[in-house]
């Protein structure tokens, strides 16, 4: 069986870090669900490719090599906040995000993604934090409502 690197982010968690400018990493489905950014790519444009320009949410594809290039991208282009599980033991948490992020926050509740179709996925096995990359992200960050534990690196 193949497993989709489609699942969306609640928009819940989205607005809940104000209005981004682009989203590199997303689909016409997700962004009806959930309003990431201003502007977004879709797979077919190739995100990876194209200018990144202001505040940047990505969601990026877990799969690798997908989310070690995405986070690089995002770690070059220092503005924005991203969503990843919160595995501390895999070699991008610790060569890309330790390295290169602001802060981090890690969420306290697991969060349920959403499916292409709309319907919520269960529970996943794994954990998620929020990586702010630049300071005034990191400061609104550090403001955010939603349970979990801010770090500055």
């Amino acid at each position: 069986m193949k497993t989709s690197d489609e699942w969306y982010t609640p928009a819940e968690i989205i607005q809940s870090l104000g209005e981004f400018d682009l989203d590199p990493a997303s689909s016409e489905e997700a962004y009806r669900q959930n309003r990431s950014a201003k502007q977004f790519y879709t797979v077919e444009e190739d995100g990876l490719n194209k200018d990144w320009h202001g505040r940047v949410w990505l969601n990026p594809p877990y799969s690798n090599p997908l989310i070690q290039q995405f986070l690089v991208r995002m770690a070059e282009h220092n503005n924005g906040i991203a969503l990843v599980f919160a595995k501390v033991e895999a070699k991008w948490f610790h060569d890309i995000v330790l390295r290169h992020a602001t802060a981090i926050k890690f969420l306290y509740d697991r969060v349920r993604f959403f499916r292409p179709d709309g319907t919520q996925g269960l529970q996943p096995r794994n954990g998620s934090m929020l990586v702010a990359y630049g300071t005034e992200n990191a400061r609104i960050l550090s403001n955010n409502t939603l349970k979990g534990k801010f770090l500055y690196l």
